[in-house]
């Protein structure tokens, strides 16, 4: 299967923000015959192994949680928040977004 998250990626405008990626992504989770499963795991992917402009835009996506249940991506934050700290801000947004959506966790 192809991973679209990456070939948007290796394809986008050098002018391209995360948040602007992850909209497109968002787009596009709900045309494919998985409900966007594929993209979902790779974004999520991004989160737990990839370079902080892969994570950025991981965190930039609003259209569902990347792990489930709420309290496994409040974990997988916690750990992109040690690998890569110079991401700090974003976490934090991605920690809000869950708290509103979700509660505490």
């Amino acid at each position: 299967m192809t991973n679209v998250a990456e070939v948007l990626f290796q394809s986008r405008s050098p002018t391209a923000t995360p948040d602007a990626l992850a909209d497109q992504l968002g787009r596009l989770v709900w045309q494919g015959t998985d409900n966007g499963a594929s993209i979902l795991k790779e974004l999520a992917e991004w989160i737990e192994e990839g370079d902080a402009e892969h994570a950025a835009i991981a965190l930039a996506f609003d259209e569902g949680l990347l792990f489930w249940p709420p309290d496994q991506m409040s974990a997988a934050l916690d750990r992109l928040a040690v690998r890569l700290p110079q991401l700090g801000q974003n976490i934090e947004t991605r920690r809000n977004w869950l708290r509103e959506n979700f509660g505490d966790h």
